[in-house]
Order: structure tokens, then C-alpha cells, then sequence
């Protein structure tokens, strides 16, 4: 009975041993928590918005809470999150906090910047024209930029890394700028073109109407303005008339002889040139003097043309006569075939006589074809000593049927005299008869007053 009483308590012993042992290892195993995640940018992209993803890497927790300053999300209890969002530009914190049933917990914090949205843009402001030199203000519209590059084409400088800079472009044409932007993180790029036009030029010339083709007094000057991107001239012609000018192109007028000096002043907003040029007018001597005038037959009045005009100082083809230039026309020359074997010279109100059409107010020219038939006047070394029109005052051109007899070929050179209806005296000198088919003609060297 008494071991019986002994084996019961050494039970209740080794039960209660048991017991605390067991709760001495149940204490010994309980668990840890460690709190850790990381976290990505999607695409790298920092500037608003910025998507961050999550991954959570904690080990012993068995509960989560997540907390996500300034996001869209503000807080979670998933073990793997959502991405979240950042819609504006900070700094900002997202915490895990994590925990198990052992009332273990640990907690981590990781920061995450969103930076301002990034756009490139610029423009520039020109001081003055775009003509060389060209000179721009860079103006930076980009967004979220902390660093920037510029690189001008054939620019000086040509690169800048000032947020707006100066350049100067001096060599005309197309002129790429570009300009990079960052933040640190990204980079962006754009880039547009400047075109720039070139230095102004200064030049001109002049040209005369026919009649004042030898340069004698008077002479009207068309002047011919050659310069380029000018925006303002100033002529200067003293002695002239008008003396001074501020039209691109004037008409000058040259009353008297001697020598005159143009000057030309051109400007724009970048500079001013000059430049001068002499002409010399010569003494009047009333004469209008014309070498090597082809005049065709009949067959090639409308392509070597058989009308003149000592007025306009040309030759006018059958289609080009009209009511303009039919009073300028002095005389017709009718040719019949290449053979030459007739021909004469006409008065521009007798040409519908001979196979061509009328002349709109045609006048009357007096002709003399044959000198040979009334008694020759003028030879052709008497042409050759016409140096005036006061040559012509010993000559008398008097209309006959004789004198206006066709003639051919046979004698060369031959002189034809003629007197237009406002009085001026003139003589035709044949130098040859050019035989060429359709297009046959002669050629001949014209003088004619200016003035009765």
C-alpha cells in the first residue's frame, strides 16, 4: 500500500515535469518576424505620374498593413500590394508594418521621389530681321528639366548649357537647333531649325531706251537696282534730275554732258552699304545711229520682222505691230523672194499695198529707194561721214515715182533715204543681201535725226 502511495506521487511528478518542459519549448520556438520589401519605378519613369510596384520579401509575418504617403492608395492589408500611384511631385514614404500571432512585429520604411512631369519645348526671340547676322534669345518652355544642352548648328557659341541662352548665327541657311533636358533620371531630347537669309549685297546697273543709245545729251537712265535683302535705298546723283531718290528702281534723268557719279546708300537692320558708279554722258549731236539691222523679206516678216523703228530702236515682226507701236514705225522693207530681184522700201501708210497688213495708225514716211533715178545725194562713204544730225540739213528728200522705183541686188552697198512725217531725216545703208530661203534678208546699218 505504501509503494503504491510512492508510485502515485513519482506520477504526478513526472506529469508536472512534463508540463513545464513542454511549455519551457513552446516559449524557446516561438517565431520572428522580419519586415522587408523593395520596390520599382515602372518603366524607370520618375516624373508624375510615377507607378511604383511592390514586392514584399518579409519572413515570420502572417499580417500586413501598409501605409503609402501621398499615393493614390493610401494604405493596404494584401501581402502583395497593388502598384501604386503618385500624382504629384514629392518625396514620400511607404511603410510595412508586419506581425504574426506570437505578437512579433517588425516594420520597415522606404522613401520613393516622383519628380514634375517632364516635356521639352523651347522658342526663341529674334532681335530684328532673319538676315544674317541673326541673333536669338533661347526661351525654355520645358517642364521638370534640372540640366540642359544646347547645341546650335554653325551657331557661335555652339553649345550652352544655360537654361536661355544667347547665339548668333552669321552663315545664311538652314541652322539646326536642339535642345536636351533632365532631370537626373531621364532625358529628353528636341529639336527645330532657324533659317537665316544672307548679308545684304549692293550693286546695280542701268539700261537706256533705244534712242538714247549712243549716250548723248539728253539721256534717260533706267536705273536697275541688283542688290539684295536691302530694306531701305537712297540715291544720289548730283546734276541729275531728280537729284536724289528713295525709289528701288527710279528713272534719272541726264539733261546735260559730262560725267556723272551714282551713288547708292542701301540699308537694312543690321547694316549700311554704299556704292557708286560713273556714267558719262556725251554732247548732243542729234543722231541716231544702228548697225547690223536684219530686215527680212516679205516671207519673214513675222520672224525676222520687215518694220522699224527708230523710236523704239528695233525691228517690229508683222505680228507684233499694233496700235501702240503703228505710229513709231518708219518704213517697211518689202523683199519679194531670196533672189532679191525686187525690193523696196515703203511708207508705213502704203504697206497694205504690197502683201501686208495695214498699220494701225500708220503715218506717212517720204522714200527715196533709187538715188540713181533722181540724182544721188548721199554715197555710202557720205554715210560714213554722218556724224550729226546737222549732216542731214544739205540733203533734200523729195517723193517721186522715180525715187521710190524698186531696185535689186545688183548694186551693193546701196543708201536709201527717208524722212519720217514729224521731219527727221534718215538713211538706210544696204551692206548685203543675205540669201536664206523663207528666212532671207538684208542687213543694214540705220542713221536717223533725233530732231527735225
Amino acid at each position: 500500500m505504501k509503494l503504491l502511495k510512492i508510485l502515485k506521487l513519482n506520477y504526478r511528478i513526472l506529469i508536472a515535469l512534463l508540463v513545464f518542459t513542454f511549455n519551457a519549448c513552446a516559449v524557446e520556438e516561438s517565431i520572428p518576424v522580419k519586415a522587408d520589401f523593395s520596390i520599382k519605378v515602372v518603366d524607370n519613369d520618375y516624373s508624375v505620374p510615377v507607378k511604383v510596384e511592390i514586392t514584399n520579401k518579409s519572413t515570420g509575418a502572417e499580417t500586413y498593413e501598409w501605409s503609402f504617403e501621398g499615393a493614390t492608395l493610401e494604405s493596404s492589408t494584401e501581402k502583395n500590394p497593388l502598384p501604386v500611384t503618385y500624382a504629384h511631385p514629392g518625396a514620400y514614404k511607404i511603410k510595412l508594418k508586419a506581425s504574426n500571432k506570437d505578437g512579433n512585429t517588425d516594420s520597415k520604411i522606404v522613401e520613393v521621389k516622383a519628380d514634375a512631369a517632364m516635356l521639352v519645348d523651347f522658342e526663341w526671340q529674334m532681335q530684328g530681321s532673319d538676315i544674317s547676322p541673326v541673333t536669338l534669345k533661347m526661351i525654355d518652355k520645358s517642364l521638370g528639366a534640372t540640366q540642359y544642352l544646347w547645341e546650335f548648328e554653325g551657331g557661335n557659341p555652339s553649345t550652352s548649357t544655360a537654361q536661355n541662352p544667347d547665339v548668333i548665327f552669321t552663315t545664311p541657311g538652314d541652322h539646326v537647333i536642339k535642345l536636351t533636358i533632365s532631370n537626373g533620371l531621364e532625358t529628353y531630347s528636341t529639336q527645330k531649325t532657324i533659317t537665316v537669309k544672307p548679308a545684304m549685297t549692293i550693286d546695280f546697273n542701268w539700261s537706256v531706251d533705244p534712242i538714247d543709245n549712243d549716250y548723248q545729251a539728253p539721256v534717260l537712265l533706267h536705273l536697275n537696282n541688283l542688290s539684295t535683302n536691302a530694306f531701305s535705298y537712297e540715291w544720289t546723283i548730283v546734276g541729275a534730275n531728280p537729284a536724289v531718290s528713295t525709289t528701288a528702281s527710279p528713272d534719272i534723268n541726264l539733261p546735260a554732258a559730262g560725267t556723272y557719279t551714282i551713288v547708292l546708300k542701301a540699308a537694312n537692320d543690321k547694316e549700311t552699304k554704299t556704292l557708286q558708279k560713273q556714267v558719262t554722258v556725251l554732247p548732243d549731236a542729234n543722231l541716231l545711229s544702228f548697225s547690223d539691222v536684219k530686215l527680212g523679206i516679205n516671207s519673214a516678216s513675222s520672224t525676222i520682222g520687215c518694220f522699224f523703228s527708230s523710236q523704239l530702236g528695233t525691228v517690229i515682226k508683222q505680228n507684233e505691230v499694233n496700235s501702240a507701236n503703228g505710229s513709231a514705225i518708219d518704213f517697211a522693207f518689202f523683199g519679194l523672194n531670196s533672189s532679191f530681184i525686187y525690193n523696196q522700201f515703203l511708207s508705213p501708210d502704203e504697206v497694205q499695198n504690197s502683201g501686208f497688213l495695214a498699220i494701225p495708225n500708220a503715218v506717212h514716211s517720204k522714200i527715196i529707194n533709187s538715188q540713181e533715178m533722181v540724182g544721188t545725194q548721199l554715197s555710202s562713204s557720205g554715210f560714213d561721214a554722218l556724224s550729226s544730225g546737222n549732216d542731214f540739213s544739205a540733203i533734200n528728200i523729195t517723193e517721186t515715182n522715180a525715187g521710190k522705183s524698186p531696185f535689186s541686188n545688183a548694186v551693193v552697198p546701196r543708201v536709201i533715204l527717208f524722212q519720217t512725217s514729224d521731219g527727221r531725216k534718215g538713211a538706210v545703208r544696204i551692206k548685203a543681201f543675205i540669201a536664206n530661203g523663207s528666212d532671207s534678208y538684208i542687213l543694214t546699218d540705220i542713221k536717223v535725226q533725233k530732231q527735225p
